[in-house]
């Protein structure tokens, strides 16, 4: 059974999910989970996944354009893994994205399980079901890094990258490779973009832009135009040697924002003052289409494929 599928069997029963976040009055919560090697394995720091614990849901919390108040963190710790070192790398992460854990449960564990609820404030939840045909499409930011870092993790069994690469490629490599195992959430620009009444859907880019993009059509029963030239590339991706289109395209973990406005791009990032990228437009006619042809969702999917790593 693919991801999807388990997704719409659970929504037959409960009807009510289908954001990325639960909305209960004006308070917004989201859980998610980190496997070890399925989600990371042992290669990255444990700094690293603690941060990247909390991140994923704040990504969902900035998806629904809410603020972020606290969050409960429950740790599976199997033998190989310092308790106490985890627990101290999730008090720096707490800090580091500045919200406070409040509590949470132990146990042991064969594997390294990182579960996190996150909580949040929002008085006008962003949705997935609210596009209009005819809105523009907007992606927060360049596209493929965190695909392309995972490549390269696999590439090398490290999170360094081998000495004799050459330096712009070495540059790159160390780049991307920090925005897998680090991404950085889009709270602020999700706290934004709630209060613009104009922004009329969100969802952020988890399972790859393709497969998001379905979800964001499925939910508000439209579909999508995109067009190439329009769709930012993180800078000099080529130079990781990876396949760039797929990075771009199906690459997971990006957690950039993904939504729909009535406005221009220039008006939206100068109200945001900062850019947003428009890279096409909902439409009547269902699915997704690039440059007129049409595209499939061929993100991450956990159960499809077996893991990450």
């Amino acid at each position: 059974m693919t991801e999807a599928a388990l997704i719409e069997r659970l929504r037959k029963h409960f009807p009510k999910a289908g954001d990325d976040a639960a909305i209960i009055g004006e308070q917004i919560v989201t859980t998610d989970m980190l496997v070890e090697d399925v989600d990371f394995t042992s290669v990255i720091p444990l700094r690293y996944i603690a941060r990247k614990s909390l991140a994923v849901n704040l990504s969902d919390l900035a998806a629904m354009g809410a603020t972020p108040t606290f969050c409960v963190v429950a740790l599976g710790i199997p033998p190989h893994v310092d308790a106490e070192q985890l627990v101290d790398a999730m008090a720096e992460a707490g800090k580091h994205h500045q919200i406070e854990i409040v509590g949470g449960d132990l146990s042991r564990a064969d594997k390294l399980v990182i579960a996190v609820t996150a909580f949040g404030h929002a008085s006008r939840p962003l949705l997935r079901s609210t596009a209009k045909p005819g809105d523009r499409l907007y992606v927060s930011r360049p596209l493929g890094a965190a695909a392309a870092g995972l490549t390269l993790i696999q590439r090398y069994g490290s999170i360094e990258p081998p000495a004799g690469l050459a330096y712009m490629n070495r540059e790159v490599a160390n780049a991307v490779i920090r925005r897998h195992i680090d991404p950085e959430p889009e709270v602020a620009l999700g706290m934004q973009l709630a209060l613009i009444p104009e922004i009329t859907s969100c969802i952020d880019i988890s399972d790859g832009l393709s497969s998001d993009l379905a979800h964001l059509c499925a939910e508000s029963k439209c579909g999508a135009e995109l067009e190439k030239a329009r769709i930012p590339v993180f800078s000099e991706l080529h130079l990781a040697s990876v396949d760039v289109a797929n990075c771009v395209l199906n690459g997971g973990e990006e957690y950039a924002l993904l939504f729909t406005s009535s406005l221009r791009e220039a008006e939206l990032s100068s109200r945001l003052k900062r850019p947003v990228y428009s890279i096409g437009r909902m439409s009547r006619e269902p699915g997704m289409r690039l440059d007129g042809v049409a595209i499939e969702a061929k993100g991450w999917d956990h159960f499809e494929t077996s893991s990450e790593f």
